[in-house]
């Protein structure tokens, strides 16, 4: 009996150190380690071009690229302190403080998170906030050296825009949202569609840029290459209200650090074949109005993207000169009447005025000379793939 006792009282005492450990163990907290890190806010999502963005706790010099540490993907924890630089060939997007950066080519930045600073040095950057309502500041200095004793810049950032700095120029488009600009000196408020330029010695000027072109297409498009022809694509977008001129661009990524091919037109739609570029299988396509008085260029429409699939044999015989042929050149009084056809996915241009074609390529057209005299009608065709046949005629004007 003695020793039920005692093997009952062992067993309950078993049972409450069990217990009591059992606790211990589910609100035991170990101990911080030190040496590890929490994750940054800072974070690369994506790296194209050559990949070779640059990382080191020191001012980066451009020489001296090689000799700091190559960033990856992968990469997860950064120092509390860093400065990033791309080479000529490569752009990158990171994440940060509920905004996304694309840093293009040949562009240099400062990250603090202790004291939630980004210095931006001379680049260029564009931003898009997914959190619209957080409050964003970053610095800008235009000099390479973090410790020169100008005072910065500082940019409160709108929902979207495009940084580029020189040495001596800061240049900011305002493309959504309400931006603010301090030089040190004075503060500038830019509303929606803005542009802002402030060189060294030099007063702050602002002034407005076109509206975004919108409806753009295609907007998404995978193309397979059957036969000839099935890799002109028809670009087209709605046209801008005061935009003489647009500047259309076709990037080989969505981060832009490679510019396969920049035209400006004066219309709103405008054909290229993409066989030129075969040696790319993803494009990406953007446009903005431009205004050649001004020289600005307006906020762009959003990223396009076409895939192309398959390929064409004979590429030689398909990427050559468009035919042009003229079969009306008469003059009536003190007008030239032209008629005549082309490559109906063409540009055609006669005295350096686009002349829209019909569907099947032909076209008429009217040229007035207001004194007499002979002279000369420049013909140019340009094909979708860029092609060129230039053709020169002469007209003699014998009435006034």
């Amino acid at each position: 009996m003695y020793m039920n006792k005692i093997r009952l009282i062992f067993l309950a005492v078993v049972l409450i150190i069990l217990i009591v450990a059992g606790i211990k163990f589910n609100t035991f907290k170990s101990p911080v380690n030190p040496k590890i890190s929490k994750i940054s806010e800072f974070k690369i999502t994506q790296i194209s071009g050559n990949g070779n963005v640059f990382m080191d706790k020191n001012p980066i010099e451009r020489k001296q690229l090689p000799l700091s540490q190559s960033v990856d993907m992968k990469r997860m924890l950064y120092p509390d302190e860093m400065y990033l630089m791309t080479d000529l060939h490569t752009s990158f997007e990171f994440y940060c403080f509920g905004a996304s950066f694309t840093v293009l080519p040949n562009s240099y930045l400062y990250y603090q998170p202790k004291t939630m600073e980004i210095w931006f040095f001379p680049g260029e950057f564009h931003w898009e906030k997914k959190v619209k309502s957080k409050n964003i500041e970053i610095s800008i200095k235009s000099e390479e050296a973090k410790d020169d004793e100008s005072p910065p810049r500082i940019v409160t950032l709108s929902d979207a825009g495009r940084l580029k700095i020189t040495r001596n120029i800061v240049e900011v488009w305002n493309y959504s949202g309400n931006l603010k600009f301090n030089d040190g000196e004075e503060s500038y408020n830019l509303k929606p569609n803005q542009y802002l330029i402030s060189k060294s010695r030099q007063k702050v000027a602002t002034s407005r840029i076109l509206h975004a072109p919108d409806v753009i297409s295609p907007e998404t498009r995978i193309i397979s290459l059957n036969e000839p022809g099935d890799s002109i694509v028809k670009f087209s977008w709605r046209g801008v209200k005061g935009a003489q001129r647009y500047i259309l661009r076709l990037f080989s990524s969505s981060l832009m650090e490679n510019i396969l091919y920049e035209k400006e037109v004066n219309t709103n739609r405008m054909n290229l074949d993409l066989l030129q570029f075969e040696d790319f299988g993803d494009f990406y396509w953007q446009v903005s109005a431009y205004d050649p008085e001004g020289g600005s260029e307006g906020a762009p429409s959003k990223l396009g993207y076409l895939k192309i699939t398959g390929a064409l044999l004979n590429k030689e015989n398909i990427l050559k000169p468009p035919e042009l042929k003229i079969n009306t050149f008469d003059v009536n009084g003190n007008l030239v009447l032209i008629g005549g056809e082309t490559d109906k996915n063409a540009s055609l241009f006669i005295n350096d005025v686009s002349i829209p074609l019909n569907a099947d390529g032909t076209f008429f057209h009217t040229v007035n000379f207001s004194k007499i005299g002979r002279y000369p009608v420049f013909f140019k065709v340009i094909s979708a793939s860029g092609m060129e046949t230039s053709v020169e005629r002469y007209a003699t004007i014998f009435d006034e």
